[in-house]
C-alpha cells in the first residue's frame, strides 16, 4: 500500500534544544503484528489483561495477548445508512470491566462485551459531528466523546443517557479528551483553537483555560513554526498530578497541577521536527515515563523521574542541561504515528501508523 514518505531531521536542526540522547539504559525491541487490517490502523487500546483492540478504515479488530490471533467485529452492520464514514477513530476499554470495549465511528459509539462479540451491548449517538476520541472514567461510570464541532458529550454508561454537554465558546475541533485520575468530576480537553481546558463536568463549566500560543518560543526554531501549535493529543499521568499535550509545532508541553484544580505549564520538550501527534504515559510506568510519536516518524521514550537517567544522575542532568527530563530511547519508526498505547505488567508499547500493521516495542 502507499505510504507517505517519512522525513526526519537530526539534532543539528535543534540548536536551542537542551535534550540530547545519551548512552541508553533501556532498549526497545520491535516486533510486528500483521493480518488484522487491510488499511491504516487509526486507533488502539489495551485492557488490563493484555487484550488489544485496534480500529481502522472499515475494520475493528480484537487481538490475543501475543498477537497471534485476532477477531474482526461486525461493526459496520450497526451503522446507519446516512453514515458517511466507516473509520474507527477511537477505541477504549473500560478500566473497571476489561471485557467492555467502546469504539467510535462517525458520530456513533458502539459498545461490546469481549465474551460475546457477535452483537453490541449498547449504542450511543449523542454527538452531532465526527468523534475524535473516547475516554472512560476510572470508575467506569462515564464515557466522554469529543468531536469536530468542539463539543464533549459525557455519557452516563449505566443509564445510557446523556449526562452533560461541554462546549467551549470557540466553535473549533475538539481533538482530544481525558478524565483526570483520582478526581471524580474533572476532565481535560484540547483542540484546534490552541486551548487546553479543564472542566467540572458535573456542572458543565470550565475551571481553567490555557492558550498554548502564550508559551511563545524562539524565532530561530524554524522547524517548530511550520505548523501552528494545535493540541493534537493529551494524556494524564496515573496519579492525576500531571498531564502532557502533544502540539502541532512539534513541542510536548508538560503541565502540573498546583493545589486541587489549577494547572500550570512546566517543561516543554522538543525532539520532534513536525506535529507531535501522540503522547502517552505508559501503563507500566504511568508517572515516571512518557512516550511520544509524531509526523516525523519518530517514537521517543522519555524519563520524567528523579534518579539515574541514561547513566547520569538527575542532579548532574539539571546542572548540565537545566532539565530533569531526558530521552531514554529514540526510534526512527518509518511511518507517521496515528496512535500509541501500552500494556502492563509487560513493558510493551503499541504503535499504529499509516501501514496496516501494528508495531510492538518491548522496553527492556
Amino acid at each position: 500500500m502507499f505510504e507517505e514518505p517519512c522525513v526526519t531531521q537530526g539534532l543539528e536542526n535543534y540548536p536551542n534544544s537542551n535534550l540530547h540522547p545519551q548512552t541508553c539504559l533501556k532498549t526497545m525491541q520491535k516486533s510486528t503484528w500483521t493480518g488484522g487490517h487491510t488499511s491504516s490502523v487509526l486507533s488502539l487500546d489495551v485492557n488490563r489483561e493484555g487484550i488489544l483492540a485496534s480500529g481502522g478504515e472499515d475494520e475493528l479488530c480484537i487481538w490475543s495477548k501475543d498477537g497471534t490471533s485476532q477477531s474482526k467485529l461486525p461493526f459496520t452492520s450497526y451503522l446507519s445508512g446516512d453514515c458517511d464514514t466507516k473509520e474507527v477513530n477511537s477505541v477504549c476499554f473500560c478500566v473497571k470491566n476489561p471485557e467492555r470495549l467502546y469504539a467510535s465511528c462517525g458520530n456513533k459509539i458502539l459498545g461490546y462485551d469481549l465474551r460475546n462479540l457477535a452483537s453490541t451491548v449498547c449504542e450511543f449517538q449523542f454527538n452531532e459531528d465526527e468523534i475524535n476520541q473516547l475516554a472512560i472514567h476510572d470508575k467506569g461510570t462515564f464515557l466522554a466523546a469529543c468531536d469536530d464541532s468542539g463539543e464533549i458529550k459525557i455519557i452516563d454508561v449505566a443509564s445510557g443517557r446523556l449526562f452533560k454537554s461541554l462546549h467551549n465558546k470557540d466553535d473549533n475541533i475538539c481533538s482530544t479528551v481525558q478524565f483526570r485520575s483520582n478526581r471524580p468530576w474533572e476532565i481535560i480537553s484540547g483542540g484546534m483553537d490552541f486551548k487546553v481546558v479543564s472542566w467540572d463536568f458535573s456542572s458543565g463549566r470550565p475551571l481553567q483555560e490555557f492558550n498554548v500560543q502564550e508559551l511563545g518560543g524562539d524565532s530561530q526554531e524554524g522547524a517548530y513554526f511550520i505548523n501552528p501549535p494545535f493540541v493534537h493529543s493529551i494524556h494524564m499521568a496515573g496519579n492525576g498530578r500531571m498531564f502532557v499535550a502533544g502540539l502541532g509545532n512539534g513541542s510536548i508541553q508538560l503541565f502540573r497541577f498546583e493545589g486541587k484544580k489549577k494547572f500550570v505549564p512546566d517543561e516543554c520538550l522538543k525532539k520532534h521536527s513536525s506535529s507531535a501527534s501522540q503522547v502517552h504515559f505508559p501503563k507500566f510506568s504511568p508517572n515516571d515515563m512518557l512516550v511520544s510519536g509524531g509526523d516525523d516518524c519518530r517514537v521517543v521514550l522519555w524519563n520524567l523521574s528523579s534518579g539515574q537517567c541514561n547513566g547520569t544522575s538527575v542532579a548532574e542532568n539539571i546542572a548540565k542541561e537545566a532539565s530533569s527530563v531526558c530521552v531514554v530511547h529514540e526510534v526512527q519508526h518509518g511511518s507517521k504515528i496515528n496512535w500509541i498505547s501500552s500494556s502492563s505488567p509487560t513493558q510493551n508499547i503499541f504503535v499504529a501508523d499509516l501501514t496496516n500493521d501494528i508495531s510492538v516495542y518491548c522496553v527492556t
